[in-house]
């Protein structure tokens, strides 16, 4: 099947979503992006339309639309949210602002008849995510968080510059929550997927890393204002993984239905949503600190009435 795409909020993680998947080759044939800002949008899909007879992707068309255009899509990623701003310290500050939004998506997203994947990129990323599944009649299997899956890119980068090493070498996760509370599984972390990571790094250097992962995503913004690529690829991964059915296994939020919220472990994504979920086996401390994380987005799901 050829898929089609729709993306609901252009701005810059939007944009940067689409034009990851314009230089892939995947087979979709359509794209629609929908925005508030029409005439902005309607420039960046004409834009963006401009690239595709020179680019890898089968795509045929980029265009703007309305949720009834939506209908008939596969997927529509979801990147609506509050403004980033370089002074937020917290995630789960725009939490009231950023659920009046997604009300406010998922009433035209319903009201179209939409039936495919959602994946959503909007912050407060784990209880935004739950209130998506909640509003889409709990089809929990249809909606994914991209969870901490830039997180354990941003733990891998940090990792390999400390030590100097190809980044490829480097694997591990960041698990919970999408915000101040993830943690990283450094059971997980490995060299060559064979060396412990406790042979490179002392505990103290261990430390300092999970503290600037934690923190780069504010470094980021602080510095351009905005963060965009690295979560647009993140977008584009969990994209490609449904389209070609990839089955690969990805730290993402999904619904833990013992704890009753969208929160990152180990899952398995494809061309019919979450397959898999919860596969990667915590040692004690870090099943504490999942505890710990799937209770703050609990009460913050709680204080929206979610």
């Amino acid at each position: 099947m050829s898929y089609k795409i729709g993306v609901i909020g252009c701005g810059n993680v939007g944009v940067a979503y689409v034009y990851s998947l314009v230089n892939q080759v995947l087979d979709i044939n359509e794209i629609v992006m929908v925005d508030i800002n029409k005439d902005r949008t309607v420039g960046k899909a004409l834009d963006l339309s401009h690239s595709l007879a020179t680019s890898r992707s089968y795509i045929n068309n980029i265009n703007y639309g309305g949720y009834d255009d939506l209908s008939d899509a596969d997927i529509v990623c979801i990147t609506a949210g509050m403004p980033q701003g370089v002074k937020k310290t917290s995630r789960m500050e725009d939490i009231e602002g950023c659920s009046k939004i997604i009300e406010e998506i998922m009433n035209g997203l319903n009201k179209s008849k939409f039936r495919g994947i959602i994946i959503v990129a909007s912050n407060p990323l784990d209880v935004m995510t739950l209130k998506v599944a909640r509003m889409y009649n709990n089809n929990y299997s249809l909606v994914i968080g991209t969870g901490t899956l830039l997180d354990s890119s941003r733990l891998r980068y940090n990792i390999a510059s400390k030590l100097g090493f190809p980044l490829k070498s480097i694997s591990g996760y960041v698990f919970g929550e999408h915000g101040d509370s993830q943690f990283v599984a450094w059971s997980s972390v490995k060299v060559n997927n064979t060396y412990n990571i406790q042979d490179y790094l002392t505990q103290k250097e261990m430390l300092d890393i999970e503290e600037i992962v934690k923190k780069d995503g504010f470094e980021v913004a602080k510095l351009q204002g905005y963060t965009c690529y690295g979560v647009a690829t993140a977008l584009s991964k969990i994209t490609r993984c449904i389209v070609n059915n990839e089955l690969e296994e990805l730290p993402l939020s999904t619904y833990d239905e013992e704890k009753q919220v969208y929160i990152s472990s180990l899952s398995v994504v494809g061309n019919t949503g979450v397959i898999k979920n919860k596969l990667y086996d915590l040692d004690k401390k870090e099943q504490e600190l999942y505890d710990i994380s799937a209770k703050i987005i609990k009460d913050g799901s709680s204080s929206i009435n979610i």
